[in-house]
């Protein structure tokens, strides 16, 4: 997961909210069902607002069409902010449908919001929205490099409490995520190290500059596919002592 950096509200969004914010206090009213329509039309704003990728595993989508809105706070819950800008974010069907659901766990459940209570109140949630701009996903989550059944699989632990309750909630984890989590680093960044390491054997420290800005260039742009977990590679396959011998930075992204 890799912090998301929110664009402003699409215009057509308010018009809906505040139309379907009344549909739905009449409903409740009435004690009739709810009816969720029209946040989907920020849709696309979504899908190019995070470069094209799920919000929590960053796997790439080649089309918004056929994928989902996701609500951070889920909407079955807190329905009043179903068509609210800063809760909608952008998600494969894996991430949101198959894991993460309606599931919200907060460090204090009686903390919950209220009905029509304006976030974040006084909930600490243990799912990290990777659009809150004071908070790091990097911070809370790193990929670490194991042996799984013999094989090298780079797997996402929690390096806080809200990191490895967003790994559960989300199955970041899941099967086959750790498959295309070990072939995105045999075949996308060992092959861009390459020259790095040819460079370093030869001694040759401007040549191995070169190769680790081309290298950083190439899987930390933001519409990179995984960009959160080469990040984490380039600290392991890279070494600090080599880093440090070459004055290789990495910075934050």
């Amino acid at each position: 997961m890799i912090r998301i950096h929110r664009t402003p509200e699409p215009p057509t969004l308010g018009p809906t909210r505040t139309e379907r914010l009344t549909a739905a206090r009449r409903a409740r009213s009435k004690g009739c069902k709810l009816e969720f329509e029209g946040y989907g039309e920020v849709k696309e704003n979504l899908f190019e607002m995070q470069h094209r990728k799920c919000c929590y595993c960053e796997k790439l989508e080649e089309q918004a069409k056929y994928r989902d809105v996701e609500h951070y706070r889920p909407k079955a819950n807190y329905w009043w902010l179903a068509w609210t800008w800063e809760n909608l974010l952008f998600a494969c069907f894996e991430c949101n449908r198959e894991h993460k659901r309606d599931q919200f766990p907060l460090v204090d459940e009686s903390a919950c919001l209220t009905a029509e209570q304006a976030p974040p109140g006084n909930e600490q949630p243990l799912v990290l929205d990777p659009s809150d701009s004071n908070l790091d996903p990097l911070a809370e989550i790193e990929y670490r490099r194991d042996k799984v059944q013999g094989k090298e699989r780079w797997v996402p632990y929690g390096r806080t409490l809200r990191g490895t309750r967003t790994i559960e909630v989300c199955g970041l984890d899941r099967p086959a995520l750790l498959t295309r989590y070990s072939d995105h680093v045999n075949h996308v960044v060992r092959p861009k190290l390459e020259p790095l390491f040819r460079a370093e054997e030869r001694g040759d420290t401007r040549a191995v500059v070169d190769a680790w800005s081309r290298a950083k260039r190439g899987l930390l742009h933001p519409a990179r596919e995984f960009r959160a977990l080469s990040h984490d590679v380039l600290l392991v396959l890279v070494p600090p002592s080599v880093r440090q011998r070459y004055h290789l930075s990495l910075d934050p992204t």
